[in-house]
Order: structure tokens, then sequence, then C-alpha cells
């Protein structure tokens, strides 16, 4: 009897404790259970096979960006700040479109920067994350599309910083405060490049070219790419520019539009593109159930490097204070707290510095878009017809 007494006792208080826990979550005075975790999270967004709604969308992205723009482009990313309010349009079974419009307040335009929510490490030597994109990007004078993954380690990157909030609208309270390199927020990290970059996709000045870079300290990594021997640190300083990063060889598309894929190991990267008319959806192609990279055709292969740990320094006659400042603790070949971004920029700090071979190649941009380029700028789009992270 003693026994089953008890039995009772415990399934009584079980049942209490339960009952507890409903009411206090229904009262918002607690929510563990309904906390998600950000970190290595898989998601697909199958635009095209799939009906959406934003709400699906911003589950996984944040989709303002309340800072000036790091590359000093002739955008707005601030929705507080958009005249145009339609920027984002989700179209069932074509894609999410992402425009770029005209302001009438300035010469600059209303453009879009997606963030991940999510945020992605690598926790050994053969664990792989595949990232994947289906869509089409913009091109012309003075446009500069991305896709792209960023790294950071502070609190509000990583959310943990008190009243931290995982909608839009937390981030409109950042809107007018501060300046990008000094703010740090849900979609702004302030220690760049101590927790690297990984550039899937650029593309600019209507050229049909795809680059991939990587930024990181000068401490943490060298490179070697497509097995050509040379050995290049992944800061790779350069005259007027504290941090070049290192580069793969560009490769050549008929438009900037097709299946882009990267995948993230601790010792390499590998970036792959088929066309926009490629068969992407067989068995163990990269928009299957179950993509398997390893029997995909090397024609698809684009770009492999090698990454390496470095015995270099930050170099007070290459590299600027600040870049020393965020790299001090960034000892080791490590890209970490990656999250995914797309946007538009215009001109900035390569687009507009190539956009011509005059002297004044940045100011010719900027009138480019403010006069004989507006209109041909004025409504263009990336269309993301697929997106996805897998952990492989």
């Amino acid at each position: 009897m003693k026994l089953f007494y008890k039995i009772d006792s415990i399934i009584t208080k079980y049942n209490i404790l339960i009952l507890l826990i409903v009411v206090l979550q229904s009262t918002n005075i607690i929510s563990f259970a309904q906390e998600k975790s950000f970190e290595n999270s898989n998601f697909v967004l199958d635009f095209e096979m799939n009906n959406y709604s934003m709400d699906d969308v911003k589950e996984h992205f944040f989709t303002t960006y309340p800072h000036n723009d790091p590359t000093e482009g002739d955008v707005v990313y601030d929705r507080v700040r958009w005249e145009n309010k339609d920027l984002i349009q989700l179209n069932n079974e074509e894609g999410l479109f992402l425009y770029i419009k005209k302001r009438e307040a300035d010469s600059n335009f209303d453009s879009f920067r997606l963030t991940s929510k999510s945020y992605y490490n690598l926790y050994s030597d053969e664990h792989k994350i595949m990232f994947v994109f289906k869509g089409k990007l913009p091109s012309g004078n003075s446009v500069w599309p991305a896709w792209w993954l960023n790294g950071g380690r502070e609190a509000e990157w990583l959310y943990e910083a008190e009243n931290i909030l995982m909608e839009d609208s937390d981030l409109d309270l950042f809107s007018g405060v501060g300046e990008f390199y000094n703010t740090s927020s849900q979609v702004n990290s302030t220690d760049w490049p101590g927790a690297g970059e990984i550039d899937i996709i650029e593309n600019i000045n209507g050229q049909k070219l795809i680059h991939n870079t990587i930024h990181a300290c000068p401490s943490m990594c060298d490179s070697e790419w497509n097995g050509d021997g040379e050995i290049i640190n992944c800061a790779n300083a350069k005259d007027g520019d504290p941090n070049a990063g290192c580069s793969g060889a560009p490769y050549e598309v008929d438009s900037p539009e097709g299946t882009f894929v990267c995948i993230l190991a601790k010792s390499s990267i590998q970036f792959y593109y088929w066309p926009n008319f490629a068969n992407v959806r067989y068995d163990g192609g990269p928009l299957s159930d179950n993509p398997d990279y390893t029997i995909w055709d090397k024609k698809y292969l684009k770009n492999e490097v090698l990454l390496r740990e470095t015995d270099a320094e930050c170099d007070d006659e290459l590299h600027q204070d600040w870049q020393c400042s965020t790299c001090s603790e960034s000892t080791s070949c490590s890209f970490v707290n990656m999250k995914m971004i797309f946007n538009i920029t215009l001109c900035g700090k390569w687009a507009g510095l190539q956009f011509d071979d005059s002297e004044t190649p940045l100011q010719n941009c900027k009138k480019f878009v403010s006069e004989e380029g507006r209109e041909m700028i004025n409504n263009q789009f990336m269309k993301i017809e697929y997106v996805a992270v897998r952990e492989i």
C-alpha cells in the first residue's frame, strides 16, 4: 500500500507541476519551452514547389538592416527609412522577389539586406555544412548583388545580450542610432573580420563574372586555391585595402542566374554552379531531398580552396589599428557563427571603384546612379527560387 501511495503521490505532484507550467506559459511568466535554438538550424524554402507566407520567410530571416551600408553604397537598407514599402514580394510557385527602388528624397535607392536568424558552426574535422541558392541576380552598371556568409562573436549577434528579440520591429529601435562599425545588433557585428567572411556570389557592373572570396584576419588562414600551389593569406593586404581577402578565379556565366552551392568544411570550401537550364532536382542533386555532392559532375565545381593554419600576424604597415584589434583573439583557421546574407548595393567600395577606367570611377558611378542610370536600376530585383542549409 505504501508503494502505491508513493507512486500516486508522485503522479499527482507531476500533474500539478505540468498544470503550473501550462498556466505560467499562458501568462508569459515563463517561456523556456517555446525557445528555439538558432545555432545550426537546417531549413529549406523551396518557393518553386511550395506555397509559403511572409511569416515563413521571417521565421528564418531578418528583412531589415537598420544601419548604414558598410560598403558605403548608395542604398538604404533600413525599412524605417524606406519610401517604398513593397521591396519584398512573395509570389508562390515563382519565388521571393527582392527589389531595389529609387527614392525621391535623395539620389539613393531603397534596397534590401536579408540576414539569416540562424548562425552556423563546424564541430569536427568531418562535419560539413551545405548552403544552396537557386535564383536570379540583377545585373548592370553600378549594381553589386551578393550572397555571402558573415561571422561574429558579439552577444547581440548570438542573441545573448539583454532584451534581445527576434523580430524586425526590434531592429527598428536601431534606426538612426550609431554607425555600423560601432553599433552591434542581431544583424551587425562590429568585430569584422575576426570571425571570418565567405563570399559565395558577388557580381559587379554587369560583368558576366562570379567572384568567390574569403576575408579573414591575417593570423587566421592561409589558402591554396584550385591546387595551384600558391599560398595566399586570407587577409591578403594590398595598397588601399587592409583586407582584400583571398580569392579564387572568377568564373564566367551567360547570365547571373542558376543554382549556387557552398560546402563549408574545416579545412576546405567548395563553390559549385549550375546554369539556369540544368537539372538540379535529380536524386542526389543539389535541390533533391538528399543532396550527395560526391556524385556531382566536377565541371560544376568552380572553385575549391584548401585552408591552412598560418603564422602571419597583423602588420602595422599593411593593416589598420581597428583590424588588428578585432583580430587579437583570432589565431586559428576557423569561421564561426556564420549567418547567411542576401543584398544588393550600388557603387560602394568595390563596384564604384571598378566602375570605369577613369581617374574618378567612384564619382562617375554615383553620377550614373543619380542621373542616366536611375531608371535602368529602378525595379531591378533578386529572385530567390530556393534556399536551404543542410548539415552533411
